[in-house]
């Protein structure tokens, strides 16, 4: 029989919850250590409809990438997913910070995703403690073709761009919400910086040092390196159900040409 408290030994063993940002909450966030599973859901958020994912198909855990605790809760509505969780005895453990940094997790599946349609060599930099890299291309790309092959390598319905004034030879990458980042990969001498929930003064703020920018949105840079962790579960308890979530985005996109 497994337990929570085995899953949750095996992602401090490829994620180590030690070497999770001041500012996040990974962990055990819901249930006890010692239930037994039989089935998980593995999901890049804990959403109601997850929950109700993960109920319909009987699944005793949910992990999760984001965690569905991040700040503390002052008051407890029936909306809330943790309601849901708890009314169903359903556990959930979540991997925010350590899994974006591990090796072979969220930021590395990404370059994995975009190395051969970018030409992308080795990593040169290193970007705010891991949460991202600066990689040089191995040919020139227009900001136009890069939008396009965003658009396509993470099956994105939008992509959103500004146009810098160099052609692209050098590129930052920053899983979800990296707009924070951009000074650090401007110093480091990016042309572009790809990146998600891009706030309005960061355009101006790359527009007028000429680096073209790139928001793929959070979910899309993301939901790869959650598939990755589904399979590497998947593959450690190999006499469990594990299981992989269906999209819940609740991001409506209109499909554009580049």
């Amino acid at each position: 029989m497994k337990t929570v408290g085995d899953i949750y030994n095996y992602l401090d063993s490829i994620a180590p919850f030690a070497s999770q940002a001041s500012f996040d909450n990974s962990g055990l966030l819901v249930g006890d250590r010692t239930a037994a599973v039989e089935k998980m859901l593995v999901a890049i958020d804990c959403s109601t409809a997850v929950v109700e994912q993960a109920k319909r198909l009987g699944c005793q855990l949910i992990v999760t990438h984001h965690p569905v605790i991040f700040k503390g809760l002052r008051s407890l509505s029936a909306a809330h997913p943790v309601y849901h969780l708890a009314q169903a005895g359903i556990a959930t453990i979540a991997s925010h910070t350590p899994f974006d940094i591990a090796s072979d997790g969220i930021n590395d599946t990404l370059v994995a995703i975009l190395r051969e349609p970018l030409a992308l060599g080795e990593k040169t930099a290193v970007l705010e403690d891991g949460f991202g890299g600066v990689y040089e291309c191995n040919r020139t790309i227009l900001p136009a073709e890069l939008a396009a092959i965003l658009r396509d390598a993470l099956d994105c319905g939008n992509i959103r761009y500004s146009i810098g004034s160099k052609p692209i030879r050098r590129i930052g990458i920053v899983c979800g919400s990296g707009g924070e980042i951009l000074e650090e990969a401007i110093e480091a001498g990016c042309d572009a910086f790809i990146t998600g929930d891009v706030k309005h003064d960061r355009w101006y703020y790359a527009q007028d040092r000429g680096v073209s920018l790139f928001d793929c949105g959070h979910y899309a840079l993301e939901q790869p390196g959650t598939v990755r962790l589904y399979e590497r579960l998947k593959a450690a308890f190999p006499t469990l159900t594990v299981l992989c979530a269906e999209s819940t985005d609740p991001v409506c996109n209109t499909c554009s040409e580049a």
